[in-house]
């Protein structure tokens, strides 16, 4: 499966990049807190199972503190210094951009940022979206075509490279939850907002999308969702078997105000899957009402915008 079957839902600040020295302060020391409208579902990798470019890339990050929000706001003021001040996109090919790193029981994971191929990705996700003629109303067509050199240039130098981060606004998928169980839900700061993060070893995680896959084959005859579960599956396969992927609310937890505490999507998607595989459709549908609710109010908000 070629680079385009991962195409993401547009970020269109992951299309500009460039380079600042980090997330600003407020005067308490404390980093702005992280954009409200982006979630994200990471891999992180055993630093044996990178790639050698991708293991030179990280050298000098090894050692670095296990603070994911502060890498996500990080990454998200470099992508909005250069929206702000520029209407022309690049791709920073030579810039190397922190890992988020996760320590569990003794042992480093690592999920590089992959700028260059996920700025890619968002720009052919946009344009497929919005047709060429509508793009060039929005980017000089010299920029895209300086931002397809570049990108085939460095494809080339990274032939098997796969992003190890997914991202998507004003939500967060429905498929996303079937990679994660209830039991590994946590609630974080977010850099000084709550916020919610699941975590799961990609063995686990390929086991449910496989489970889901069988009952929706049997019971659903939606095309969009099966192809949406079958995407998910051949990425995860694409990372080692000891992985860990993560699931990250991130900014999008504020649009959920009070009900942090109560959310249980996981739990939801998955007794959808239970009822489903037992032909219990008035539990499906219960289920499925409770976990649409709640995530319809976060939805609004992409058309408000």
């Amino acid at each position: 499966m070629g680079p385009a079957a991962w195409v993401v839902r547009p970020l269109v600040s992951t299309i500009c990049l460039t380079t600042v020295a980090g997330p600003t302060r407020s005067p308490g020391g404390y980093a702005e807190p992280v954009l409200p409208y982006a979630s994200y579902l990471r891999v992180y990798e055993p630093l044996a199972a990178l790639s050698p470019a991708a293991r030179e890339a990280l050298a000098h990050d090894l050692d670095s503190a296990v603070d994911p929000a502060a890498t996500l706001v990080s990454e998200q003021a470099t992508v909005l210094n250069r929206t702000v001040a520029s209407a022309a996109i690049g791709v920073d090919n030579l810039h190397t951009y922190a890992p988020y790193v996760l320590r569990l029981a003794g042992r480093s994971y690592y999920c590089p940022a992959d700028m260059p191929l996920r700025s890619w990705l968002s720009l052919t996700s946009l344009i497929d979206s919005l047709g060429d003629a509508n793009v060039q109303l929005l980017l000089p067509p010299e920029s895209i075509t300086m931002v397809d050199e570049g990108f085939l240039s460095w494809r080339r130098a990274h032939p098997e490279a796969v992003p190890h981060v997914r991202q998507t606004t004003w939500g967060v998928p429905r498929t996303w939850f079937v990679l994660v169980a209830d039991d590994e839900r946590e609630l974080y700061d977010a850099s000084g907002s709550s916020s919610i993060r699941y975590r799961a070893r990609v063995t686990d995680a390929r086991r449910r999308v496989a489970r889901a896959q069988r009952v929706l084959h049997q019971v659903i005859d939606e095309s969009d969702l099966r192809e949406e579960m079958q995407d998910l599956a051949c990425w995860l396969d694409e990372f080692d078997a000891a992985s860990w992927v993560e699931l990250d609310y991130a900014g999008v937890a504020q649009f959920l105000k009070g009900e942090l505490d109560d959310d249980r999507s996981a739990a939801d998607i998955h007794r959808v899957l239970t009822a489903l595989g037992s032909a219990d459709w008035a539990a499906a549908g219960e289920a499925y009402r409770r976990f649409e609710s709640r995530w319809r109010v976060v939805n609004a908000h992409e058309r408000a915008n």
